[in-house]
Formats: structure tokens, sequence, C-alpha cells
């Protein structure tokens, strides 16, 4: 299968898998992913690295919040995403009792926060968990996209106080709407070498709409092919000749190769959100690494 066939495979497992089952609720985490274990994110465990990973809104159960089960759509979703982190760190990735996309189109207010801090306290507990496996001196990626991103966020502001920020080597929140004022300590990377930064886009391939979800005026767009830089730069994925820029709505604009012809779904005002992490694919892994390497190399 060539690159491009596989991002196509990935799109189509992104928008068409069928429905899941929901079994019972587990005592603990459930990993859909660790090192060691046979996985959709491919099981690594020699790196001297961790990534912490948590998926997007995925799951296709009837309820208003998925039950903690390591769901078929929650694996395809990872095995996109997460797997070709496994080249460079040890992949950590709970289930958690997320927002389902049926609830993400029919929930609003009060109740779609609550299922929000509902799906949140899972992450938290699973984060404590990993803690008490590793340690907290345990070099670590935070690796989120759309809803795994806001978990990350909440995450990120808990744990900037605690021993367990020295050992961020960076976060990407990917697919949401991040702002230089979410948090105290933790600043946008500029620079490959940086360490204890994020890294925060989302992706359009045409002009912002002004009905967007993304970006505008407060967003944070770094651009992971050439951060600190607004200079269109080759964004390294399955697709070539594609380049990446951000530009004056703070999001990543790509253009070039077939990224024009990509579908904008589920609307314009989503812009190229199901292929956030693909399209950068390369890009992301080569980042982890230089920004690893620094790390160890402190």
């Amino acid at each position: 299968m060539t690159r491009l066939a596989a991002l196509l495979a990935s799109l189509a497992v992104l928008l068409g898998l069928c429905t899941a089952v929901a079994s019972a609720e587990p005592a603990t985490t459930t990993w859909l992913c660790r090192p060691g274990d046979t996985g959709p994110c491919g099981g690594g465990s020699d790196k001297p690295v961790d990534c912490f990973y948590v998926y997007p809104t995925a799951s296709l159960q009837q309820s208003v919040n998925a039950d903690r089960s390591p769901s078929p759509e929650l694996a395809a979703v990872a095995a996109v995403q997460a797997r070709p982190f496994d080249d460079v760190c040890n992949v950590w990735a709970p289930t958690y009792r997320q927002l389902t996309l049926r609830s993400l189109a029919t929930l609003d207010g009060p109740s779609r926060d609550a299922a929000l801090a509902l799906a949140y306290s899972d992450i938290r507990a699973a984060w404590d968990e990993y803690l008490a496996i590793r340690g907290d001196d345990r070099p670590v990626v935070l690796v989120g996209h759309s809803q795994g991103t806001r978990m990350l966020r909440n995450l990120l502001r808990d744990i900037e106080s605690t021993p367990a920020r020295d050992e961020l080597v960076s976060a990407l929140l990917i697919g949401a709407t991040i702002t230089p004022d979410d948090f105290r300590t933790v600043a946008p990377c500029s620079a490959p070498g940086d360490i204890g930064c994020f890294v925060a886009y989302s992706t359009y391939n045409r002009p912002r709409p002004a009905d967007a979800r993304y970006g505008g005026p407060t967003a944070v767009c770094t651009n992971p092919a050439a951060l600190g830089s607004t200079a269109p730069a080759a964004l390294r994925g399955p697709i070539p000749g594609i380049t990446a820029r951000c530009d004056a709505d703070n999001v990543l604009r790509v253009e070039g190769g077939i990224s024009g012809g990509l579908p904008t779904v589920p609307d314009a005002t989503w812009g190229l959100h199901l292929l956030d992490i693909t399209l950068a694919q390369d890009s992301l892994v080569d980042l982890v690494r230089t920004q690893s390497a620094a790390f160890l190399a402190r």
C-alpha cells in the first residue's frame, strides 16, 4: 500500500467505523496501549522517553459518555495517530469515558461540561497510575488530538506545579484552540531543540471561514515543520509536496500536492481536522526525536 493509499484508508477508518458494543466498566484504568503489550500503538518498550497519548472523539457508543472498554474504533484511531510515535517513545494510552460522537453533535451547555469533566477524571486517574508505575522522574511527551487535547490541556494545568513538570519533554496539543494564557509556565515551542514547551495547531487547506471552529485571534499556531516561523516549510507526511505555514488567522494552512482536494469533514468550519496529525506525521515524529535528544542531553 502506498503512503497516499494509507492516508485515504486512515480517513475512511476515522469516518466510517462500525458501531462498537459497550462492555462492563473496569475498576481501574484500562490501557489501550502500554509498553510491552501487543496493541494498536506498537508496544515498544526500549526508548528512554515515554509518550502519553489521549485519542480524539471517536467512540460510536450511543450514550453521552463512552465506557472505558478498548473498542475497535479507539484502536483504529490509535493505530493511525499514535503508532508512528512508537519509533521514538514508549506509548501509553488510557481509555476514558469520553464525550461520544453522538453526544458531541447533540449536547450543549452544562450537560456537555459535566460530560467532559467525567472524561477528564479518567485521564487524571490514568496519569496518576502511570506515575505510580513509572515514577515522576521519567521523561514524557504528551500527545493529544481534539477532545484528547482538551483533556491534556487540563492535565498540563494540573501538573505545572508538580515534579512531573520538570520531566515534560514537550506537549503536542493538536486540533483544539490553545491560547498563550492557558498555562503559567509552559510556552509555545519556538525552535526544534526547545523542551518543556508545547506545539499547537489546527489544519486548513482553504481560507479559514469566519465561523470556523479553530484558530482566530487568541489561538496559538506552531508549525511543526518550522517552529517559530510563519514562512512556508515542507510538511513531512504521507502526501509529498505539501507546505505548511501559520497564517494570519492562526491556523496551519497547507498547500501543494493534493492538499487542496482533501475533504473538509464534516464541513468547511472544521478544516482538515481529521487529518491534523496524519498530514504532519513524519514532521511530528522527527520533532519528538529532536526534543527527546535535547532533553536527555541537558
